[in-house]
């Protein structure tokens, strides 16, 4: 009932939506692509930002964020958000993209929320441990993250967000923009195909002595299986106890095999509208988590949790997409 009255109410507001939609489109392809900002790292951003105005998962900062940032300034931030958000609290509604943790078996639908909630679980029990304490925490391809301004409370860490330059560049500036406290993070610059993060890192007051966690999300399915091999060898340089969260797309769908022609075709166009490219992916093995299980093993880590997107006792919904927490013992 509460998903039929949402969509009633979005009906009304489709003129609005789409004019938003038009404006956010615009931004994106003639402003944010053509200057080498990350696109890809607006959907999980959009994807949190709709998860708090259905209060399923309070993001406070990357609201404020939002407002400072060119995609989602005025008008766009009426026209898409404020009505969205409308719609969700006069409804109720809190289902399908708006859910979290979201439903299991998820789908292509509640993925993000399904990626966000596997990830948070993992960051927020390496935080909390009684032993082996968390002492640094990096994210690389940082994008638009915001959990090193949601830290635990009486959290005290060494925040590093690390992507290339003109990504970083806008996210600083939406924050000196806004009320959200970032003196905390060290800005990282870097490339990942080109150059050593850990040199990068290093150089910026980073301790390769210090028990770390390393947040890696939504970045691995565009490098190439040398950059992913390399950036793991050089987690497991780090000392015991650290931790990384990472997601992988698996080569069945990067590489169009059966069953994942169609998904392939699907996520390849999608992707290239942001001016990516896919380019690697995790076998599954004769288990979904055996790929990932021999990929963390070859660099000396263990594969300490894993989820995946889709259900492996469905045919029409084959796992493509997998959540991993590797751990360096």
């Amino acid at each position: 009932m509460r998903g039929l009255l949402f969509s009633l109410i979005m009906i009304l507001f489709i003129p609005f939506f789409l004019l938003g939609l038009i404006v956010y489109t615009w931004r994106l392809r003639r402003v944010i692509i053509p200057h080498n900002i990350s696109g890809t790292a607006a959907e999980p951003f959009g994807a949190r930002i709709m998860m708090h105005l259905a209060d399923t998962r309070i993001d406070e900062a990357a609201v404020k964020l939002a407002e400072q940032m060119i995609l989602y300034r005025q008008p766009a931030k009426f026209l898409m958000l404020q009505t969205t958000g409308l719609a969700l609290r006069i409804s109720g509604y809190k289902g399908s993209m708006f859910g979290y943790p979201g439903q299991r078996p998820s789908s292509t639908m509640t993925m993000m929320s399904h990626r966000s909630h596997f990830l948070d679980c993992s960051i927020s029990e390496a935080f909390s441990r009684p032993e082996n304490a968390i002492e640094q925490f990096v994210i690389l391809g940082a994008g638009w993250d915001t959990r090193c301004y949601d830290l635990p409370k009486n959290c005290e860490v060494n925040c590093f967000e690390v992507d290339m330059a003109p990504t970083l560049n806008v996210k600083r500036e939406a924050l000196n923009k806004s009320s959200v406290k970032s003196t905390h993070v060290t800005f990282v610059e870097t490339d990942f195909n080109q150059e050593s993060w850990m040199d990068s890192l290093l150089a910026s007051g980073f301790d390769q002595k210090k028990i770390t966690y390393i947040l890696w999300e939504g970045v691995t399915m565009y490098l190439t299986e040398e950059a992913v091999n390399s950036t793991l060898a050089l987690f497991s340089t780090l000392p015991q106890g650290s931790v990384i969260g990472v997601d992988f797309f698996t080569e069945d769908v990067v590489k169009g095999n059966p069953p994942n022609e169609t998904l392939s075709k699907r996520m390849h166009g999608a992707i290239k509208y942001y001016s990516e490219k896919i380019m690697f992916g995790i076998p599954t093995g004769q288990t979904l988590s055996q790929g990932a299980k021999e990929l963390a093993e070859r660099h000396g880590l263990q594969l300490s949790k894993f989820e995946n997107i889709g259900d492996e006792s469905d045919k029409k919904k084959v796992p493509w997409y997998v959540f991993t927490e590797m751990t360096k013992t």
